[in-house]
């Protein structure tokens, strides 16, 4: 991760009209301002700039913009080849075929994540965090939240990590929190049906 940094270092001395934005996100505060949890499938990807998925949910063909895909591809290739071991998530897309989950939230503005289910936690990132702009988790040590392998032994505080690779939810928590998420959505929609 050390040498993301310095590569995004170099990059900004050397363009000067751009600057590296970090977004500090705190997971606790991401679960509570969720809007959505959909589980998709990726049908495919319209020239690397929008993303046409099926929501299982809404029953319905469904876009996303990901203009930033290649930009993020390339940079990742770039660490990858200067190190094989490389294997943080932000930034990427799901594969063409993929069946993920998708969460949205308020953070400023409508966000999302995506979301796959590995073994006994479901893993969540940020496909929109690229190097200019990249989010990054703060997940207190004391929690449901766990993090990624990329920043377990590094970038914390006494308190807390900070990761930019996303976090990790035990798949039981998880479903606590989508069922409160569909009670919640129930209990809005009741109420706007109302005359």
């Amino acid at each position: 991760m050390k040498k993301v940094l310095v590569i995004i270092g170099l990059i900004t001395l050397f363009r000067p009209e751009s600057s590296v934005k970090t977004i500090p996100i705190s997971v606790k505060a991401v679960f509570e301002s969720i809007t959505d949890i959909s589980e998709i499938k990726v049908l495919g990807y319209v020239n690397d700039s929008v993303m046409t998925y099926v929501d299982f949910k809404k029953q319905d063909t469904l876009q996303l913009d990901c203009k930033w895909k290649k930009y993020s591809e390339d940079f990742f290739n770039i660490m990858k080849d200067r190190d094989p071991n490389y294997n943080s998530w932000e930034g990427t897309f799901p594969k063409i075929g993929e069946t993920i989950t998708m969460l949205t939230y308020e953070h400023g503005r409508n966000r999302i994540l995506f979301a796959r289910e590995l073994d006994t936690h479901y893993r969540f990132w940020d496909p929109r965090s690229i190097p200019f702009s990249n989010s990054v988790f703060f997940i207190a040590k004391k929690g449901i939240y766990k993090p990624t392998e990329v920043c377990e032994n590094s970038y914390q505080t006494a308190t807390e990590f900070h990761c930019p690779d996303g976090f990790l939810i035990s798949i039981k928590e998880f479903e606590k929190v989508k069922r409160k998420t569909e009670i919640y959505s129930y209990f809005n929609f009741q109420k706007s049906e109302r005359p």
